[in-house]
């Protein structure tokens, strides 16, 4: 009788010493693609999740658990009985990693593109004139090139712009281009109130009227001497015959 009682308490001892299944499941964002390493620091054995997050690691009583991985901080239980009552869920938080701060440029930028331009060191286009090179040619612009090609082509080359009408084609747009950019300086030299309000110049129509006054050939010559008062006058002159052609006056 004596020996049947020792044996049931062995029996029963080995039951309750054997190892128990700590389970649950991980909540954290991105856990289907992520293995979180999950470790029993009492016992130094350790396991990972499925893609669902779920777990299962042998353990006991009072035994330390942590859970690690590189996206999430890690997080440490020491497991009670009620861990093995139940699944136990695991809440991980992502691990916000801070960067050293990387400097790209030494210039400190604003966002307004006119004053960071103004701020920036800038070599000037080299011209050999402005170091007294002989021959040094003047600067063309880009119609004066054509213009220049035109005329250089030689005798074949200058009979068949002749005939097509490249050369008068040409000449055109230089006159274009000379015009607007002799418009675009006029409408700086004032403003556009003294336009509207005084010249009784539509808005819509300012452009419309300095093309106009640019037909004058006394208009270019007020705007090289870049005298504002005489351009005022001039404006003046212009604006009745101006008005007269117009459906709207």
């Amino acid at each position: 009788m004596r020996n049947t009682t020792i044996l049931f308490f062995l029996i029963f001892n080995v039951v309750l010493s054997q190892e128990k299944q700590f389970s649950g499941v991980i909540i954290a964002d991105s856990i289907a693609f992520t293995q979180v390493n999950i470790v029993n620091l009492t016992q130094e054995i350790g396991t990972v999740n499925n893609t669902k997050g779920e777990f299962a690691i042998n353990a006991n009583i009072g035994d330390e658990i942590i859970f690690s991985s590189i996206q999430y901080e890690t997080y440490q239980i020491t497991l009670t009985q009620e861990n093995f009552l139940e699944n136990t869920t695991i809440y991980l938080l992502s691990e916000v990693n801070e960067l050293e701060e990387v400097k790209i440029s030494n210039i400190s930028l604003t966002g307004n593109l006119t004053k960071d331009a103004a701020n920036l060191k800038t070599t000037p286009y080299f011209y050999p004139s402005s170091v007294g090179l002989p021959n040094a040619a003047p600067v063309l612009s880009v119609e004066e090139r054509r213009l220049y090609s035109a005329r250089t082509g030689g005798p074949v080359g200058l009979l068949v712009d002749v005939l097509s009408g490249r050369m008068a084609m040409l000449k055109r747009m230089k006159e274009i281009a000379d015009a607007e950019g002799v418009i675009s300086k006029s409408k700086k030299m004032v403003t556009t109130h003294f336009i509207v309000n005084d010249l009784q110049i539509p808005e819509d129509y300012i452009d419309d009227f300095f093309y106009f006054c640019s037909e004058d050939e006394n208009f270019k010559k007020i705007v090289n001497t870049n005298d504002k008062l005489k351009m005022i006058v001039f404006l003046n002159s212009k604006k009745e015959l101006y008005l007269k052609h117009k459906e709207w006056k």
